[in-house]
């Protein structure tokens, strides 16, 4: 006889397994679509010229103009003595505008409050290196983003009755950079130092994943500054 359980295929078990195994294929096919979906989509944008103009409406020319403080934002060191790439090319920005007396005096600003890094007194060290005297470098260390380094900056700026700074920072940061200084009120120009140069060719596979991350990150960073008030 075949009536015990294991022979029966008309059995609520049986039907059971054999109406959730197309389900599960089903929802199988769909995860590996959006995944290879997803794969194309990330290098079509990081590998063509759509990394470039993805990011490029963040970008903006220089404004820079004599004020009464050079405002210096901090990004990152890769340990206690050096600066990142883009943290040195910040700090060579701030150190032209100083040479070039565009003001008298530089706010270095910023930090990590990670890992015992302190990218303010160490930007401030190594424009002491360039030539600047001590004296002129007001050293700002509380902040550890952008919108508590403007704040901090403000107070700086009210302190010592300085009432216009050119702010040098990132070219894709100036969009969200001079959102925050414009709603605290301060007279800001801005000197964007570029982090990628258009690239081109066998260049997309090198530069194209740098240039969408930061620019997503920005236009991110807008929507949560513009939904917090900042901007």
């Amino acid at each position: 006889m075949r009536s015990g359980i294991g022979y029966d295929d008309g059995s609520p078990m049986r039907k059971a397994g054999a109406g959730m195994h197309p389900y599960g294929a089903a929802r199988r096919s769909a995860v590996w679509k959006v995944l290879w979906t997803t794969l194309l989509v990330y290098l079509i944008l990081t590998a063509t010229p759509l990394a470039w103009y993805f990011g490029s409406p963040l970008f903006e020319s220089s404004d820079a103009r004599k004020s009464d403080v050079i405002v210096l934002m901090s990004s990152g060191q890769i340990d206690p003595n050096w600066l990142t790439p883009d943290a040195a090319q910040r700090m060579l920005g701030a150190l032209q505008l100083f040479r070039e007396n565009y003001a008298p005096a530089i706010i270095s600003s910023g930090s990590q409050h990670e890992g015992g890094f302190e990218q303010a007194e160490l930007q401030a060290a190594w424009l002491e290196r360039a030539g600047v005297p001590a004296r002129a470098v007001v050293v700002e260390n509380r902040s550890g983003r952008t919108y508590e380094s403007a704040v901090e900056v403000k107070g700086i700026m009210t302190r010592h009755g300085w009432k216009s700074a050119v702010v040098v920072t990132s070219q894709m940061d100036v969009p969200r950079v001079r959102g925050v200084f414009r709603k605290l009120g301060i007279e800001t120009t801005y000197l964007p130092v570029p982090e990628f140069r258009r690239p081109y060719g066998f260049d997309y596979f090198r530069s194209g994943q740098a240039m969408v991350y930061h620019a997503a990150y920005e236009y991110a960073g807008l929507v949560y500054y513009k939904l917090r008030g900042w901007i």
